[in-house]
C-alpha cells in the first residue's frame, strides 16, 4: 500500500501566481491511498484562518472490486496518509455523516482536540438529551454523566487510525448527537488546520470531475456516494452565519463556489535542489526574469521565476 510521509518543510516553497481554473492534475497528486487501475481525488477547503488552499488525496482501487463509496475513499486516505483526521459519526440508515476534517503534520492534531461538554449542554440548536432520552426522535437511551469520558476515550483511539468516531451516535442511543460545533481545536502548531460544526457551518460536499467550478452540490452523504474512475469529491467547510450572497450559491445550503489554489505537496520537504528537478523536464522549462533558461539541478534563490509547459506560461514565487 501506498503511503504519504511528512517530515519539516523548509523555507522554500513554490506558489503559482496564475488565476487558471481550478483543474486536478493527476499527475501531481503526491499523497495516495489503495492500489488498482482507477482513481479519484478528495479535496479539502478549510474555512479558518490558515492559507487560502485546497489540499489534494489521491484514491487507487482495482476495476473488479466492488464499487467503492465517497466515505470508502475518505477512510483509506485518513487511515493511510498521515496529515489528513477525519471526524464521522454513524447517523442513522443513511450511514455516516461528516462532523470535522483536521489537517496537520504527523497527525498532531489528534492531541490538540477536545470536547466542550458544558457548552454542548447549554446549546439550544441540540435536541439530543444527555439524561433523559428523546423519544420523540427517537432517541432511546443516554451517555449521562459519562459522556466527556466517552468523548475523550475517541479522540485517544483517533491517535493510532487518524478517524475520530463520534461515541454518541444513533447505533448506541437511536438518535445522533448533533453536537459537533462543540469538539474544537486547542493549541497546537500555525499550520494545524480543523473545522467541525453543524448549526453554525458544516462540511459541504461536491462530486464531479476534475474541473473544480463544475462539481456537482450532492445530495447524498459520502455513504452512499459511489466512486467511478477520474471522479473528484470535494469538502468544503461553509459557516452558515452571515449575509447570503455574493459567492453564496443559496441560503438553503450556503455552500460557496469558489474554489482556492491547489496544494499537492502538503508537507513534503521541498529542497532548492529538488524544487529545479522537479520544474525541468522534458515538459517543463523553468526561466529567469531576464528570459535565460535555469539549469537543471541549479540552486534557485527566492524571487519569481517563468515556468513555461505544453499548455500555460505562469509565474512562480520561490520563496
Amino acid at each position: 500500500m501506498r503511503k504519504s510521509y511528512s517530515t519539516i518543510i523548509s523555507s522554500f516553497m513554490v506558489i503559482s501566481l496564475t488565476a487558471n481554473a481550478i483543474v486536478v492534475d493527476w499527475s501531481e497528486i503526491k499523497h495516495w491511498a489503495g492500489e488498482g487501475e482507477n482513481k479519484a481525488a478528495l479535496v479539502v477547503q478549510f474555512d479558518d484562518d490558515g492559507e487560502e488552499k485546497a489540499y489534494v488525496w489521491g484514491y487507487r482501487w482495482n476495476g473488479e472490486e466492488i464499487t467503492p463509496s465517497g466515505e470508502d475513499m475518505f477512510r483509506a486516505i485518513a487511515t493511510e496518509c498521515d496529515d489528513i483526521y477525519l471526524f464521522t459519526q454513524f447517523t442513522g440508515w443513511m450511514g455516516n455523516t461528516v462532523c470535522g476534517i483536521g489537517y496537520s503534520r504527523n497527525n498532531s492534531i489528534a492531541d490538540c482536540i477536545e470536547f466542550d461538554f458544558d457548552s454542548a449542554m447549554e446549546d439550544p440548536n441540540i435536541s439530543f438529551n444527555w439524561f433523559s432520552a428523546n423519544s420523540f426522535l427517537g432517541q432511546t437511551s443516554v451517555p449521562g454523566w459519562s459522556t466527556p469520558e466517552l468523548c475523550e476515550e475517541a479522540i485517544e483511539e483517533s491517535k493510532a487510525t487518524h478517524i475520530l468516531e463520534h461515541p454518541i451516535d444513533a447505533r448506541n442511543y437511536g438518535y445522533a448527537c448533533y453536537d459537533y460545533d462543540h469538539w474544537q481545536k486547542f493549541g497546537g502548531e500555525s499550520s494545524m488546520r480543523w473545522n467541525a460544526g453543524w448549526y453554525q457551518g458544516y462540511w459541504s460536499y461536491w462530486v464531479g470531475g476534475v474541473d473544480l467550478e463544475s462539481l456537482s452540490y450532492s445530495g447524498l452523504g459520502y455513504t452512499s456516494r459511489k466512486l467511478t474512475d477520474e471522479s473528484v469529491d470535494g469538502w468544503k467547510y461553509t459557516p452558515l452565519s452571515g449575509p447570503v450572497g455574493g459567492d453564496y450559491v443559496d441560503g438553503v445550503t450556503g455552500a460557496t463556489t469558489q474554489w482556492h489554489e491547489l496544494d499537492y505537496r502538503h508537507f513534503l520537504p521541498t529542497s532548492v535542489e529538488a524544487i529545479s528537478d522537479e520544474l525541468q523536464s522534458s515538459e517543463k522549462m523553468l526561466f529567469r526574469l531576464d528570459g535565460s533558461p535555469v539549469a537543471k539541478g541549479a540552486l534557485l534563490s527566492p524571487g519569481i521565476y517563468i515556468l513555461k509547459t505544453q499548455e500555460r506560461t505562469e509565474k512562480i514565487i520561490i520563496r
